[in-house]
């Protein structure tokens, strides 16, 4: 199933010629190798697999939650590896990872029926996995996908067909180079490390454009009277999960507070009563009104929260 060349150096270290997984034959095995155990040798560099990085591999698979895929030359990244259609059409799918310490990492494989006919008619070749790479140590740390392909970047394969791409005269690197400055990454980081990082960058500006959008909503809707301060945050968290219930909501509220028509404060601990008294009974009154309110907190305490906003305190 596969071919792993091994030499050893005269400082006693191991290094082996990743062969990808080899395929052929009328039987589509599924299960295949997808990266040996020790020291590994690729042409984008060497990289190590060991228990800690066995570990961390299978970990990350189970934190995605998905299979993850196996593409056609690696079309799933894009960029210069994308079809001439655009499509990165899926030839099998990984659905679980399992180490074998001192022999590797294996991938168990639900292929396609269109995979397993190129496959059989020997078409294609090798499984050539994508891994993401602790800069630190060197330590395989992910799988990012795998791909059918005839001519792996690995060192010591001879791949069966020749194929070379047409040069489209398409700069990638430039580019490549912008978002490694963008991304704060190190001027050596290879394409996956680039595109996790823009990824998770793409996250957090998505999150942060709905946090000021939430904000806003709410920020109209304090200056309008029907929401009172106590009620911001539970208002911009609704808004952030489920902004049409809070336009539900904001339909029927009524106007809490009356803007530039505030009585003048009554003087003593008379004054004092009767402001304890219609804080909490608006309150009251706006939480049976509304039952969403009372998925997120009891009366007593939205009550309660209410006078502490409008600082007139509670009763002893």
């Amino acid at each position: 199933m596969s071919a792993n060349e091994s030499c050893h150096k005269s400082d006693g270290s191991d290094v082996v010629a990743l062969r990808s997984a080899s395929l052929g034959g009328d039987c589509v095995p599924s299960r295949l190798l997808l990266a040996p155990w020790g020291r590994v040798e690729s042409t984008n560099g060497v990289f190590v697999v060991d228990e800690e990085s066995a570990q961390l591999v299978i970990e990350a698979f189970a934190a995605h939650g998905t299979d993850l895929p196996v593409d056609y030359e690696h079309q799933t990244l894009g960029g210069r590896y994308a079809s001439p259609d655009g499509q990165a059409p899926a030839a099998a799918w990984v659905k679980q990872i399992a180490a074998e310490p001192g022999t590797g990492l294996f991938a168990q494989i639900e292929w396609t029926d269109k995979a397993k006919q190129h496959v059989v008619a020997k078409e294609y070749r090798y499984l050539s996995p994508v891994a993401l790479i602790r800069k630190s140590d060197r330590k395989l740390m992910a799988i990012h996908s795998a791909a059918l392909t005839n001519k792996p970047a690995i060192v010591g394969m001879q791949p069966i067909v020749n194929k070379h791409a047409a040069d489209d005269g398409v700069d990638v690197e430039t580019p490549l180079t912008a978002l490694r400055s963008d991304l704060d990454l190190e001027p050596d980081a290879n394409v996956e490390e680039v595109l996790l990082a823009a990824s998770r960058r793409l996250n957090e500006l998505a999150q942060h454009a709905r946090r000021r959008h939430a904000e806003q909503r709410v920020s109209e809707a304090l200056r309008g009277g029907r929401l009172v301060e106590a009620q911001r945050r539970w208002a911009e968290e609704l808004v952030m999960r489920d902004e049409e219930s809070f336009d539900e909501w904001l339909r029927t509220a009524p106007v809490v507070v009356l803007h530039g028509r505030l009585p003048p404060p009554a003087s003593g601990e008379a004054g004092l009563n009767g402001r304890r008294s219609m804080t909490a009974a608006r309150a009251r009154a706006e939480y049976r009104a509304h039952p969403l309110i009372s998925r997120l907190t009891s009366e007593d305490a939205y009550v309660a929260d209410a006078m502490r906003s409008a600082q007139v305190g509670t009763a002893d």
